[in-house]
């Protein structure tokens, strides 16, 4: 969107060529634009597909901008001359001999041996053409924001540049949007401080650091692999409340409102012909939002969060740890299912066996029973205090109606608790989980099977893995 009709545009590599071609082929955008990548023009078929259509001429890339752009600009005498432009993730030393005929659109630049007022184009650009909503705030999780957030950086040139200029017109409200902006994408993409110091801001002091201690870190983690460890249990609610109370101490606002937990009305959830059951039946195991349960109903986003938290966490602190670096984060699919297995084959239970209940009948795993628990001389209906198990509903018959503590059941041979049923688990998938839950039936609990879901939920959370970086 930052360059002109019938327009040449380089691209550098994958990161801003596969995005442009997807806009063009899958949704028609900007058809007009012929988009050549410098990654792929040594490629002699991509040359004679691409270079040959647009009627130019190919020189070896060791040449000068000045020498291979000729034949761009001065075209052979049967071909119109196109506006040449080079996307912002433009290698820069290929750029570097003609930075003076270089005039910034956005996120491109205009090859342009006449000087033009670029910084009309540009605000045209940005309150016109640009959807700038989705740098300003989260509309859905992103599989992967850390890439995101650097990719972003380059809007800051743009950015900054309109803010002197609407400083400069004395349009202020602009010129505060143009720098919320800049602090903004400069804070999630790791250059705050550089941002901060254009402005002529204080850096801020280096953040609160939680008590949440390396060895309290190690001391859950079980070894997966040779080099990757899972978390025993689900993260609880007492551990991910440290992390909110991190932010809340370091005033960073808008992380908080992203990673915030939305409270559950459980007894909404319940049948309603049970909903006049007391607190001491429906929660006789646990209440959901007790310490040692899981957490749940958060934002992929936010588990994320949480995970670079807790790495900063171990990475920066003088504690005696048994890792140097380590990288907390979700488990891709292939890993949740080895750590699952534990060693056990193929068998479709994280126990090693093709049923959901042992030998006396009792369940194995917090999932939405359809069927009573076999052998429990306790268990009693909840509705008349008589014991009945013909006549107990099934979300019962388990030990939960909803997620109960997270060291519940017996762990798999890694040392794994609830790793089938209680809480759906993340992985590194947006919308997808493994595991299965109190909500789910036995059969979305087998280590093959993928959960879909929309989040938040209050049937799915996640499992911290752990990888060794530098030991």
């Amino acid at each position: 969107m930052s360059v002109e009709q019938n327009a040449i545009l380089f691209t550098q590599q994958e990161t801003d060529t596969y995005p442009a071609l997807l806009l063009q082929y899958a949704l028609g955008v900007r058809q007009d634009v012929s988009i050549l990548s410098f990654q792929w023009v040594n490629d002699p078929a991509y040359r004679s597909r691409v270079l040959e259509a647009e009627g130019l001429t190919w020189i070896p890339v060791n040449s000068t901008l000045q020498e291979f752009l000729y034949k761009l600009v001065h075209p052979s005498p049967k071909v119109t001359a196109k506006p040449v432009y080079f996307g912002s993730m433009t290698n820069k030393e290929v750029l570097q001999t003609d930075r003076d005929k270089l005039y910034l659109t956005g996120l491109a630049l205009k090859y342009s041996g006449v000087p033009f007022d670029n910084l009309a184009n540009l605000r045209y650009n940005f309150e016109n053409r640009f959807r700038t909503d989705y740098l300003e705030m989260s509309f859905e999780p992103e599989k992967d924001p850390a890439t995101l957030a650097r990719v972003n950086l380059n809007y800051l040139p743009a950015v900054l540049m309109l803010y002197r200029h609407y400083g400069a017109a004395g349009e202020f409200t602009k010129a505060d949007r143009m720098q919320h902006l800049a602090l903004k994408i400069g804070r999630e993409g790791g250059r705050e401080e550089e941002v901060r110091a254009f402005f002529g801001l204080d850096v801020p002091a280096s953040p609160v650091i939680s008590v949440m201690s390396p060895r309290f870190l190690e001391k859950n983690m079980k070894k997966g692999g040779d080099r990757l460890y899972a978390s025993a249990i689900e993260t609880t609610n007492a551990q991910y409340e440290q992390f909110l109370t991190d932010l809340v101490k370091n005033k960073e606002f808008e992380q908080l409102t992203i990673c915030k937990t939305s409270k559950t009305d459980w007894y909404s959830l319940l049948p309603e012909e049970w909903r006049k059951l007391p607190e001491s039946r429906v929660f006789e195991h646990a209440h959901p939002d007790e310490p040692n349960c899981p957490v749940q109903n958060i934002t992929y986003e936010a588990a994320q969060k949480y995970c670079a938290w807790i790495t900063k966490v171990y990475n920066s602190s003088q504690e005696k740890k048994k890792f140097k670096k380590v990288l907390f984060r979700l488990p891709a699919e292939e890993e949740w299912m080895r750590a699952a297995r534990a060693g056990r084959g193929d068998a479709p239970y994280p126990w090693g066996g093709y049923f959901v209940r042992n030998s006396k009948g009792c369940y194995l795993a917090n999932y939405n029973a359809k069927e009573p628990c076999g052998n429990c001389p306790s268990q009693t209906s909840p509705m008349t205090g008589v014991q009945d198990v013909g006549q107990l509903k099934p979300e019962s018959n388990d030990g939960g109606f909803f997620p109960v503590k997270t060291d519940s059941y017996f762990p798999n041979d890694f040392g794994l608790y609830a790793i089938s049923g209680n809480v759906a688990e993340m992985i590194d998938q947006p919308g997808k989980a493994k595991g299965g839950s109190w909500q789910d039936e036995p059969y979305y609990g087998q280590v093959t099977v993928v959960k879909e879901y929309t989040l938040p939920s209050p049937a799915v959370g996640f499992r911290v893995f752990m990888e060794v970086i530098e030991e």
